[in-house]
């Protein structure tokens, strides 16, 4: 992370963990969806820690000429919590034997008309990014829709992109 001049705002990447308590050498402070294939969309999904930030958040987003809208400052956000959760749900759908990756990739590219299919998408992301998201999810809620399926930790502990 790079601290930048105090009167331009600090941006994070929240993909992983919300933010936690902030210095107010680093005020204003947003949260981010950076990850790959989701940062250069039309608009920046944006997180405050401080809603009294929220004027300066628009001054900012102004200057850049960016669209933003503003998401809760939780684990994941929105898009990459959606996302991961596909990707995921696609691993357990392999691991099951219902389809192969390729099945599935080409069905949510014509079905959905996604930019990607979920494996496609998890390696341009990154598997572990994809990984990382989901247990910082876990870690977070407990709730069983975020655990991991075995077959996208074996992946990301591996170190190693899907086949598709």
């Amino acid at each position: 992370m790079e601290h930048r001049d105090s009167d331009v705002p600090y941006f994070r990447e929240t993909s992983a963990a919300p933010a936690v308590q902030i210095s107010e050498k680093f005020k204003p402070f947003f949260g981010f969806c950076g990850l790959p294939t989701l940062l250069n969309r039309r608009l920046l999904e944006v997180s405050l820690c401080d809603e009294a930030d929220r004027a300066k958040l628009a001054e900012t987003c102004a200057a850049l000429g960016t669209d933003y809208r503003v998401v809760a400052d939780r684990v994941g956000l929105v898009t990459p919590r959606v996302i991961c959760q596909i990707i995921n749900e696609a691993c357990f759908t392999v691991q099951e034997g219902t389809a192969t990756m390729q099945d599935i990739d080409l069905g949510m590219r014509l079905g959905t008309n996604y930019p990607h299919g979920p494996f496609a998408w998890a390696n341009a992301i990154g598997v572990d990014r994809v990984y990382a998201v989901l247990e910082a999810l876990w870690q977070d809620t407990h709730d069983e829709r975020y655990k991991v399926c075995p077959l996208l930790k074996r992946q990301a502990l591996r170190g190693k992109p899907f086949a598709v």
